[in-house]
């Protein structure tokens, strides 16, 4: 009887055959990630992406240190996207740094020449500790700021402040996040620094 199918992650040997913008220690990407210009990616130590992810970096893909991106995450579009130190990007997630204008004014689509659509493009950045909720949509231009949390479902269109807690459509902040995942940091790096 089988225990797991279709649960491995690319070995380190797999992993060096690609062309990374760079990449550090300890990074785990499953085998049934689509990986697009990973010339453009630059991934930090301790990562772990996990199956049916899309990361398509038309342009710069940073991802920092303990970063966790789930199952059926897409990240894609024509601009950066920066996801910093321990951020945790939940299932189902779409993180978009350009898509077309759905007014009617302007055609839509991949395959449309470029002066018969309307596209807004703009950087994502996702800040330290941030935790984005499961299905979540984040549109280009974001910053989601140190410490929020994005409650799952959510429609992210807007910047969000530092250390609050969000959800809905659009995303409102609803209350303050406690920052006692700081002094659990410092912990964390003093005990990982010992060993």
């Amino acid at each position: 009887m089988l225990s797991h199918h279709n649960a491995e992650y690319f070995s380190e040997e797999e992993l060096s055959r690609f062309r990374w913008g760079s990449r550090g220690r300890d990074v785990r990407i499953h085998r049934t990630c689509v990986l697009v210009e990973t010339g453009n990616m630059f991934i930090a130590d301790h990562v772990r992406v996990d199956p049916y992810v899309i990361l398509s970096a038309s342009n710069r893909l940073n991802i920092g240190s303990y970063v966790h991106i789930a199952a059926a995450v897409t990240i894609l579009g024509r601009e950066a996207v920066d996801i910093r130190d321990y951020a945790g990007i939940s299932q189902g997630v779409r993180i978009l740094s350009a898509t077309d204008d759905f007014s009617g004014a302007a055609m839509t689509g991949p395959l449309i020449p470029p002066h018969f659509t309307k596209v807004h493009a703009a950087p994502v950045m996702i800040k330290e500790h941030v935790v984005v909720g499961a299905g979540s949509v984040i549109l280009p231009g974001v910053t989601i700021d140190t410490g929020t949390t994005v409650g799952a479902m959510s429609l992210v269109n807007r910047s969000l402040d530092a250390w609050g807690m969000y959800f809905g459509v659009p995303a409102r902040r609803f209350r303050d996040r406690e920052r006692g995942v700081l002094d659990l940091q410092r912990q964390f790096e003093a005990t990982r620094d010992s060993d």
